[in-house]
């Protein structure tokens, strides 16, 4: 097995001292430590509630590896209170992470069924879409996640290894789930939703039911019921839709008490029409010989016929013990099964596939079954504890999970080329993808140690460091189409060591300035895939993907600690990548390097004034790469605005009446051409969102959102090999019914 040296050199050590000095002489400003709404209500009215985490202001995610606030936390962690999500109408993970900046959205690599599924996304600058967790444990479907049954989402941004293991190159996301308490109440919302562009609307209901049963022998027991059921078009597409439902009961036992169980499960099912965008010739200054015709941005390329179905299935099972008010244990046990399956036709599988003399596009239609299963079980123990003057909040435990997924292989077919400007969805297709008789099989096992200690040496600084020592296996058990060849085995296995570190300095009760390093490392077969070809990333002789994390940064509450800022310097280092480039193949590139800045505000202003928004520059670099075009040392990464930004807020007026709006700005972004050496950016834009709210009574509550406010035609994300695009969604109008009881 080969060691890995994870040793803090001497050069990070003076980077981490320099960035320690440099934020010192910053403004101050620190993130919320926020939560889903509580209703209050007292004399019959209805107030409004502070954004905190929980019962427990200083507690700051749902992770129990953080022990310590937000305000003295050595890392960027921002987190999406439900209530800002709801505002907005927000219902999946990707339109909530569009509230936090530095991330960026991708179609796909190729336009395959199987790359194109689900929440796919860019944290700065680098692949994230496979570090989604749910209640810290890694959610491996392709597949789109609802936030029906979701109290906050969590955004962990630069070093984080030790915190989750292999593959957390620049951060994960993590969504807290909803579970019982000891109060009765019922909620839900109805809404209908459309555009000015197409004839298809969007419906969904959900539904929030919780029932305290301490009456019963057991004490402390409660029930709670999510439901969500929906039947929505994409807005501003025609014919697509997203159609499904879901119901997720939990259990709880011994609430209030030392001791405390919980139970819940989550069922989901999706049978969505997909849609995979636009080919080139629409994309904006994209230039034939000769033109091609005008394309409407709404058309649909794909067939009626097509589908994307998922099928998803989660239990848990956690306890926990308190021996004293500073040593807790708690133990978590989740199986997860997704099976998704597609055939979905797209707009052409690359640049080729329009040919500008006829006018006439060739669609690709291709066809992805994907079975993905996880079995985890964490034990995890906190301890508060003092040696001599010094102060410990200790967090250690160890994970066991057994990750697994099974693809059978499908034909691509190429369909009879249409006019560009023409297609028609109802014509019978010209071929069906069909079984191969190939497939893949992977599975990868896991086992690891962590520690997390954070030191207050006095009063006014903090030591904070975490380990995680992790040994991983992977079998990938490939088999050929029948009559190329015998079937296959190829396993990894390593043993990996990940570490953070950071110096907190509190110059007052409500702030902090810190400097932190970390270390993070992506061994091959990450991905559940593993190849014999050399140079490929996932080839087992290839050394794990090292990225190296510095940051240094200032956190500040305000209005006695309604209003929390953040403000962050960042450097991230990916050493020993193979840069897969759509055309050329893998290229070793070595070393890429993202430096940046964000800036982060959430909270309220006064009791009745919400703000939550952030802001990122982001300048990313290939530092060894080729020697000329623009995978060259000194190119910028694809896919990576320099600038992004966000912001929301509402205002609660007298009477009820809460208006509110915000802003997403996206700076242009470049996919870059092999074949021309000439990158393609996906223009700049800047979106505005409205919002107005009427309380009707203490139960009723109606909401009208526009999205898109000024209806900007935008790119929303491309993918690599430049084959396609998918506009940004027009201006829309989403009118919603809240009911509490």
């Amino acid at each position: 097995m080969k060691k890995i040296d994870s040793k803090l050199t001497p050069s990070a050590v003076s980077a981490a001292a320099l960035t320690l000095a440099n934020a010192i002489m910053m403004a101050g400003t620190m993130q919320a430590q926020s939560t889903p709404a509580q209703v209050a209500f007292a004399d019959g009215v209805q107030k409004l509630p502070e954004l905190v985490v929980g019962d427990k202001r200083e507690s700051q995610t749902g992770l129990p590896k953080y022990t310590e606030p937000l305000r003295d936390t050595p890392q960027t962690v921002v987190v999406i209170p439900q209530e800002v999500y709801t505002q907005q109408g927000a219902t999946n993970l990707s339109s909530v992470l569009r509230n936090t900046p530095g991330i960026t959205f991708a179609a796909g690599e190729g336009g395959g069924a199987a790359s194109t599924a689900g929440d796919s996304f860019y944290m700065r600058g680098f692949d994230t879409t496979n570090n989604i967790f749910i209640d810290g444990v890694r959610d491996v479907g392709a597949y789109s996640r609802d936030v029906f049954d979701v109290d906050e989402v969590e955004v962990i941004k630069g070093p984080a290894g030790s915190d989750v293991g292999r593959g957390a190159s620049s951060g994960y996301v993590n969504l807290v789930t909803k579970v019982p308490r000891l109060e009765n109440f019922a909620a839900g919302t109805l809404s209908y939703g459309f555009d000015e562009k197409t004839s298809n609307d969007n419906r969904r209901a959900t539904l929030d039911v919780n029932q305290s049963l301490d009456s019963l022998p057991a004490k402390g027991t409660a029930f709670r019921l999510n439901a969500m059921w929906q039947d929505n078009g994409i807005v501003g597409r025609d014919y697509a839709k997203n159609q499904g439902w879901s119901v997720a009961p939990s259990l709880a036992l011994g609430l209030g008490t030392p001791t405390r169980a919980y139970f819940y499960y989550s069922h989901t099912k999706q049978d969505n029409l997909p849609d995979y965008g636009l080919p080139t010739p629409a994309f904006p200054g994209y230039v034939t010989t000769p033109p091609s015709p005008p394309i409407s941005w709404h058309k649909f390329y794909g067939l009626l016929s097509d589908f994307d179905r998922v099928q998803n299935d989660t239990c848990t099972a956690r306890l926990e013990h308190d021996f004293t008010s500073g040593l807790k244990i708690s133990n978590q046990t989740r199986y997860d099964y997704t099976r998704r399956e597609a055939i979905v036709t797209t707009p052409g599988s690359n640049t080729a596939s329009y040919n500008p003399a006829t006018g006439l596009l060739t669609r690709s239609r291709q066809a992805n079954r994907q079975n993905s299963e996880m079995l985890s079980n964490q034990t995890n123990v906190t301890a508060k504890l003092t040696t001599g003057s010094w102060q410990h909040d200790l967090s250690s435990g160890l994970e066991v999970s057994r990750e697994k997924s099974y693809s059978p292989a499908f034909t691509s077919v190429s369909l009879t080329p249409i006019p560009v400007n023409n297609p028609d969805p109802n014509a019978p297709p010209s071929g069906i993808p069909a079984l191969t008789g190939a497939s893949s099989d992977a599975k990868t096992t896991t086992v690891a140690l962590y520690a997390f200690d954070a030191v207050k040496l006095d009063r006014h600084w903090e030591v904070d460091g975490g380990l995680r020592v992790e040994h991983y296996k992977t079998t990938f058990f490939s088999v050929p189409v029948p009559g190329a060849g015998a079937s296959s085995q190829i396993a990894a296995s390593d043993n990996i060591l990940s570490w953070k570190g950071g110096l907190v300095f509190k110059p007052a009760s409500n702030g902090s300035i810190y400097a932190a390093a970390g270390i993070s490392l992506t061994p091959p077969g990450t991905t559940f895939t593993l190849s014999s070809a050399a140079g490929n990333q996932n080839n087992p002789g290839t050394g794990p993907q090292r990225v190296t994390s510095y940051e240094t940064g200032t956190k500040w509450d305000f209005f006695k600690g309604r209003l929390s800022t953040t403000a962050a310097l960042f450097q991230t280092q990916n050493d020993n990548t193979v840069f897969t480039d759509p055309v050329l193949g893998p290229i070793p590139t070595g070393k890429q390097s993202v430096k940046g800045l964000e800036l982060g505000l959430s909270g309220r202003i006064t009791s009745d004034w919400l703000v939550f928004g952030g802001y990122a520059y982001l300048d990313s670099k290939i530092d060894n790469g080729l020697t000329a075009g623009n995978n060259a040392a000194g190119a910028d990464l694809p896919l990576i605005p320099r600038n992004s930004g966000n912001f929301w807020t509402t205002y609660r007026l007298p009477a009820g009446l809460t208006l509110g709006g915000g802003t997403q700005y996206v700076s242009a972004t470049d996919r870059r051409d092999a074949t021309t050496a000439v990158p393609r950016t996906m223009p700049s834009y800047w979106l505005f969102n409205a919002m107005a709210s009427y309380e009707l009574n203490l139960h009723f509550t109606l909401r009208l959102n526009i999205n898109n406010l000024f209806d900007q035609q935008y790119v929303q994300s491309f993918n690599n090999n430049g084959a396609r695009f998918n506009p940004g969604a027009p201006r829309s109008f989403l009118l919603s019914a809240e009911m509490k009881f």
